[in-house]
């Protein structure tokens, strides 16, 4: 296996552990044992994506002020 570098990912085939290298430590050669077996290479995982935010919603017009009727006035009785 080749030096490996700083953001190299290592996974183990068996119980999938995955492992990044943090810092070089100038090995002619580097590698990690898990469940028996050495770690491959892989490729680094693609970054998870940001959720779009939803569309805004359009504005409804301001609500009209109820103006209160006026009621008609109570005729009046004619006396007779």
């Amino acid at each position: 296996m080749a030096t490996l570098k700083e953001g190299d990912y290592l996974k183990c085939d068996v119980c999938d552990l995955v492992v990044v290298v943090d810092e070089e430590c100038g090995c002619a050669i580097g590698g990690i044992i898990c469940c028996d077996e050495e770690m491959i290479k892989m490729k680094a995982p693609a970054k998870a994506k940001k959720k779009a935010k939803p569309a805004a919603k359009a504005k409804k017009p301001a609500a009209k002020k109820k103006v209160a009727k006026k009621k008609p006035a109570a005729k009046a009785k004619k006396k007779k």
